[in-house]
């Protein structure tokens, strides 16, 4: 019994549990967008904690913790801007084009209103599905696209909103 302890003992010692979520939870955020991009970015936490730094402009979420779905996503600049003013309920200041990834989907969520925090019977509520997020700095670029998720291609989430931005869905969202 005592070599076992030892063995455990040595065991945590040379592989600490830290490093063990830590290489998860930066999985997690690398599985969000394309490899080489990912592998390259900044990887943080949902409390904005650094968990390794990049050699890209990228900042890469991990999985949040405290959501029942999988939610990790890698933003470039602009979109670092828009998820900033979100967070504080601001509105965005972006001059480029923005991407983001979230190649594990996301839980269910309003397409029409940023805030909601629980499902409405006149709310539309959008399946969480694997995706690649666009913003525009004018959305105008966005006129005369659907804002229909049902309708299976590319739409625009949170319309006439500060957040507006037009999602493409990596696998079809017909119904």
């Amino acid at each position: 019994m005592k070599r076992i302890i030892c063995l455990i003992l040595l065991i945590l010692h040379l592989f600490p549990l830290a490093a063990i979520a830590g290489d998860n939870a930066i999985h997690s955020a690398e599985i969000a967008a394309p490899n080489d991009l990912a592998s390259r970015a900044t990887i943080v936490d949902w409390n904005n904690k650094v968990l390794r730094e990049g050699t890209n402009d990228w900042v890469c979420f991990i999985d949040n913790p405290a959501t029942p779905d999988k939610d990790p996503m890698c933003l470039d600049k602009p979109w670092m801007n828009w998820a900033k003013a979100y967070m504080s309920k601001t509105k965005p200041s972006y001059d480029s084009i923005g991407v983001g990834y979230m190649f594990q989907g996301e839980g269910p969520t309003s397409n029409t209103d940023p805030y909601a925090s629980s499902k409405t019977s006149d709310e539309d509520w959008v399946p969480g599905v694997p995706h690649i997020m666009i913003l525009a700095p004018n959305v105008s670029e966005f006129k005369g696209l659907p804002t229909r998720w049902q309708d299976g291609g590319p739409w625009i989430m949170w319309k006439g909103t500060p957040y507006e931005h037009l999602m493409i869905p990596i696998e079809s969202m017909k119904k």
